[in-house]
């Protein structure tokens, strides 16, 4: 049960199981209430240091000890909310609640190990099974958010590097069981998606979508939105699609900024108006600092500066060849067809001061972007050839 919807529990069901805890009486009951008022701003304003002071009390005055107050507690010293950051005190607050059987503790101390970050005496070369271990404890225990952080674990193969997408799946599944939890639904929504360990159905995976992200899922946003741009289980609409890559956008989710200016770069390519080229620019720049894997960030950076970019919106147009081919060839190392057939491009014509006209190199550059699926490398592969007969 997540910390607001318990604080709800307790205040509007006088039968509530927490209420006749044996280590929460009525009276400690209203002053946690008074404790979670301050520390999520619940009708007031946010006062860590109230609330603080309410929980040490508790804390300190119940034998045996309340899991919750531990784990608000560890969170306060974890992220510095009016006392001084401290892992190590998180620490011992996360595993005293979880010796005494909390999940969400579990869970707590794997996010920490996930992060690197434990008692000094631990190995950091095994912090990931370390984690992988906390979030299988917490998942014994029935926490939802465990089941499904072990989904994405498995789904991306960030253990060890072996994926396991049925077993993602199922772990999917269980969260969604427990609570609905908005990480399991958009895993479930990318299963349908994909076609893998379940049968493929695209209206399926958006309806997914839709649920996690009024779970608060930020993934789900960007997925949607991709949802809409290509058509897929829905009919294509990019006002849409930018309406959703904006959202995950301000979140900080770097595909989802990428994705975002990507597409306005490619309507206004479309449209023949470049004035939103600046904007994106900056937009894809900062997305490298989120995520320096997407292949699309750099091959339409290098588009904007084949184009021309009023990089400083002054009517100054800046055109770089060579900073064009260098981000080509950053998407072209990641694997994106396109970025071949754009190096193929730029070695067929050379780059003044930089590299001389290279037929060989270009043939077999855009040779690589047709065996990597790139229709237009065919075309100027055809174009170069009947140059050469000539």
């Amino acid at each position: 049960m997540k910390d607001v919807d318990l604080y709800n529990h307790i205040l509007f069901n006088k039968n509530s199981s927490i209420l006749k805890n044996s280590t929460l009486n009525k009276e400690n009951s209203k002053i946690y209430l008074k404790g979670l008022k301050y520390f999520y701003g619940i009708d007031c304003p946010i006062n860590y240091k109230e609330a603080y002071e309410i929980f040490s009390k508790i804390n300190k005055e119940l034998n045996p000890k309340n899991n919750d107050i531990l784990i608000l507690l560890g969170i306060m010293h974890e992220k510095g909310l009016h006392v001084q950051k401290n892992y190590k005190k998180a620490v011992e607050y996360y595993k005293k609640a979880a010796k005494n059987g909390s999940g969400k503790a579990y869970y707590h101390l794997a996010q920490l190990a996930e992060n690197k970050i434990l008692d000094e005496e631990d190995n950091y070369d095994s912090y990931d099974n370390i984690a992988f271990n906390y979030y299988s404890e917490s998942a014994n225990l029935g926490y939802s958010d465990a089941f499904a952080r072990i989904g994405v674990i498995l789904e991306q193969g960030l253990l060890n590097s072996k994926k396991n997408i049925e077993n993602a799946i199922e772990n999917f599944e269980k969260s969604v069981k427990i609570d609905n939890n908005p990480v399991g639904l958009n895993g479930l929504g990318n299963a349908y998606y994909n076609g893998i360990s379940k049968e493929k159905n695209l209206e399926m995976a958006v309806e997914y979508y839709k649920m996690a992200i009024r779970g608060g899922n930020i993934d789900a946003l960007n997925n949607l939105g991709i949802c809409y741009e290509y058509g897929k289980g829905v009919e294509r609409n990019n006002d849409k699609a930018l309406e959703l890559y904006e959202r995950a956008k301000e979140k900080g989710h770097g595909e989802g900024m990428a994705n975002y200016a990507i597409l306005k770069i490619k309507i206004g390519i479309k449209n023949k108006n470049y004035s939103c080229f600046s904007e994106c620019f900056k937009i894809l720049q900062s997305s490298i600092l989120i995520n320096k894997n997407i292949p699309e960030v750099y091959y339409y950076i290098g588009l904007m500066y084949e184009i021309g970019i009023d990089l400083f919106e002054d009517g100054n147009i800046i055109k770089n060849p060579y900073l064009a081919f260098v981000n080509y060839k950053k998407a072209a190392e990641l694997d994106y067809s396109k970025a071949y057939t754009k190096i193929g491009i730029s070695l067929f014509n050379g780059i003044e001061g930089v590299f001389l006209h290279n037929e060989k190199a270009s043939i077999s550059m855009l040779e690589k972007a047709i065996e990597k699926g790139d229709e237009e490398g065919k075309k100027y592969l055809d174009f170069i050839k009947s140059h050469i007969k000539k």
